[in-house]
């Protein structure tokens, strides 16, 4: 059966989702961006989607929690 994906993260500027997605997967988490292109001259601004597996999803707020690039609160609606 394969795994849901879930999102754990949104970005507005494609610039900051290279920094996060580094650290997500050297901490073994794999993610998927959802809405980021790689066309550099299509980017649109916002709604970049950063996606976790559903059973790495608590593994993945406390990852961005201790990485600084994001707060508990944040995940209050997840």
């Amino acid at each position: 059966m394969e795994e849901k994906f879930v999102t754990v993260k949104t970005f507005t500027y494609p610039a900051e989702v290279t920094i996060v997605q580094s650290y997500m997967e050297m901490r073994g988490i794999e993610t998927y961006m959802k809405n980021l292109t790689a066309n550099r001259l299509s980017y649109t601004i916002g709604e970049i989607e950063m996606q976790v597996k559903s059973s790495d999803l608590e593994l993945a707020k406390e990852a961005l929690i201790e990485g600084g690039f994001a707060k508990p609160e944040d995940f209050l609606s997840l």
